[in-house]
């Protein structure tokens, strides 16, 4: 490790000697100005990635049509050091630098805006939300710590969706799939574009019959992981005047997914149906001010309920007879962004959320959180090729804790295509409910509460390369992350607890090149080669205490892949005719919950054909004509494993029909 702080050192040192030696060359800053992806997530501010503080993969439309993919979680299969995977029909594992569970507790992910990471057990529930992924426009995954502008659970990474504003909607458009696995899927969507008011409704049901069970010498093992979520969400924006706009979103769906066939004792798991139904409602008021600057007010509210009759009729005594979930959640923020010279911006705001969870077979009570953040943040250029983002948030979260998560980044245009990037930053992840409040009977598990929030550090330096005025691309990133006081179930008591079980680093290498191969075809390639340690945060009295977290230790470092990457090649013909092909790459790896399976090495292809007629020649295009699209995912083979050994992920098979007016 001191290698690599050496090299960082060394790095930001040199990027300082250089700067007297290239700033005579380039003298004002519209040469800096590239024909790079513009963000928005990273700092808050929009700006180039060459410029943006932290390193950003953008998913755009395009690489979204051109992977075939039917659920949102399979596109992060594009960021180079993110996990996807299965632990059964309905329930992806999206995780970044490890810890492969099904709780991502250290990723934000947020939707316009709006954060969809739960507040109960730290989690995102990517099967059930009312989100069709026809409706988005692009994604930005902020790879590294982003606590300063998206505050706590951003101590890995952040997952921004954006979807497509409601000018851009379709007049209609209705698109059928159909398929082997059960899949069948249905959407509807329509807009219209005024002088003052723009609208677009999206309807869409989705659903499978899950995974194929796993031949055992006793025979199949009958699976009940079908699907089957239906939604609605609208998207309404009126512009009053020409400094006003008011944009109003809501949003329904209902889920219904099969759950309770792995344990034995029917009296605890029995088959049964899981029902969810989430809604939200979000507003947001922009204001452009005469000086350029604007001010922005942001609430939304947020609820889940989801019903689990797992336990109707159970004679065991913890267990009350439903096991229901209520999640309520309301937030408000405020946002200044204004330029106090031509070379330095600011944005800066407050913010309130009020988290209310019912869970009786989770939490001891019901409980209702307030959590309260200030932040800022100052891009500052130096001189034309050079500029400084620094920025902090403080949050006071519901345990009465205060902590300030700040980050600074150094960019620097060694020439108007190449760019390099130093970073510093630290971010804090605040306990979960269940964590703090948790009431867990079932699995032996006494919740203290009284814990502290975990601790990271991150420093990365990073080389941006634009190949040719199309947009090629080439994007490096070096990292070394620590993370303390990692929180997790103490193995060595009895009763099990939450405690600060682990202090981790994280160190690697990252690459994406983006190429365009001609007028018509694309090229994406991502890259990772990453290493992960840990230790135990504390020395029990106990001998056999300690052995059991260090082999818990072990484990958790031994849950991330050495080498993992992707291919998306996609291209259009002249008539219409479109191809696109995704390889995906993950070495293997521990499955950190559960002691003796791994995940084995995994490669597979995924293919889509797509023939476009009519009037619709573009993925932009707002209406006409229609499109016939064959998809085959898992294309060279039968079958693979990935997160669970007890489902098998075989060839499937689907046809799309889109239609529009």
């Amino acid at each position: 490790m001191n290698q690599f702080r050496l090299w960082l050192y060394v790095t930001v040192f040199s990027i300082g000697v250089c700067g007297s030696v290239f700033a005579a060359d380039y003298s004002t800053e519209q040469d800096y100005l590239q024909e790079l992806p513009i963000v928005l997530s990273a700092s808050r501010l929009s700006q180039p990635i060459s410029e943006a503080p932290n390193a950003i993969t953008v998913i755009d439309r395009g690489m979204i049509v051109a992977s075939g993919a039917r659920n949102i979680a399979d596109l992060f299969k594009l960021v180079p050091g993110m996990y996807v995977g299965y632990q059964n029909g309905h329930m992806p594992i999206v995780s970044y630098h490890g810890i492969t569970d099904a709780y991502p507790r250290r990723m934000q992910v947020l939707v316009d805006g709006r954060s969809i990471y739960l507040p109960i057990f730290g989690q995102v529930d990517w099967a059930e939300l009312p989100l069709d992924i026809g409706d988005i426009d692009r994604i930005e995954v902020i790879r590294g710590p982003s606590a300063a502008s998206h505050g706590s659970n951003s101590v890995q990474g952040v997952i921004s969706i954006f979807t497509r504003q409601a000018f851009n909607a379709p007049k209609a458009q209705v698109s059928v799939s159909k398929g082997n696995a059960g899949i069948s899927d249905v959407s509807a969507r329509f807009g219209a574009m005024g002088e003052s008011l723009d609208y677009r409704v999206t309807a869409a049901s989705r659903g499978d019959s899950g995974f194929d069970p796993i031949l055992f010498a006793s025979g199949k093992i009958p699976l009940n992981d079908t699907s089957r979520t239906q939604l609605v969400n609208t998207r309404i924006n009126y512009r009053p005047t020409g400094s006003d706009s008011l944009d109003i979103q809501l949003g329904y769906s209902d889920s219904l997914r099969g759950l309770g066939d792995r344990q034995p004792n029917p009296a605890t798991n029995t088959t049964r149906d899981q029902k969810t139904s989430s809604d939200f409602e979000q507003l947001t008021w922009l204001h452009t001010l005469n000086e350029g600057g604007d001010i922005q007010f942001n609430y939304y509210h947020m609820g889940r309920n989801m019903k689990d009759d797992r336990y109707t009729g159970s004679t065991i005594a913890p267990f009350p007879a439903i096991n229901d979930i209520f999640v309520q959640r309301h937030d408000f923020e405020v946002q200044h962004t204004l330029s106090t010279s031509p070379v330095n911006r600011i944005v800066w705001g407050v913010g309130v959320r009020r988290d209310s969870v019912i869970a009786p077979t989770s939490l001891k009570y019901a409980a209702t959180w307030r959590e309260y953040r200030l932040f800022a943040h100052d891009e500052w250029r130096i001189t034309p090729a050079s500029l400084i983002n620094i920025g902090a948030m403080a949050e006071k979260n519901a345990l009465l804790q205060t902590r300030v998560s700040p980050r600074i980044s150094y960019n620097y245009h060694l020439t108007p295509q190449d760019t390099l990037r130093a970073s510093v930053s630290v971010a804090y992840r605040n306990p979960e409910m269940v964590e703090e409040l948790g009431k867990i009977a079932s699995s032996n598990i006494l919740v203290v509460g009284g814990l502290s929030p975990e601790k990271a550090i991150s420093r990365e330096i990073g080389y941006i390369r634009q190949i040719d005025e199309a947009g090629s691309m080439l994007d490096i990133r070096a990292f070394h992350d620590q993370i303390d006081n990692i929180i997790w179930i103490d193995p060595s008591r009895n009763p099990r607890s939450f405690k600060g079980d682990f202090d981790a680093y994280y160190s690697g290498l990252e690459g994406t090149l983006k190429y365009k191969l001609g007028a018509r075809s694309n090229l994406t390639v991502n890259y990772a080669h990453q290493v992960m340690g840990a230790t135990p945060a504390h020395v029990s009295s106990i001998a056999a205490a300690n052995v059991t977290l260090k082999s818990y230790a072990y484990r958790f470092a031994s849950s991330l892949p050495l080498n993992s990457g992707s291919v998306l090649l996609s291209h259009d013909f002249s008539d219409g005719l479109q191809f696109g092909a995704g390889f995906y790459h993950i070495d293997p790896l521990r499955l950190f919950e559960s002691a003796t399976e791994n995940q084995p090495l995994t490669r597979y292809i995924d293919l889509r054909i797509a023939q476009r007629f009519g009037g619709w020649k573009s993925t932009k295009e707002k209406s006409g004509g229609g499109e016939i699209a064959l998809v085959i995912q898992n294309a060279l083979s039968d079958h693979y494993f990935d997160y669970s050994r007890d489902t098998r992920n075989t060839r499937r098979v689907y046809l799309t029909v889109t239609l529009g007016l």
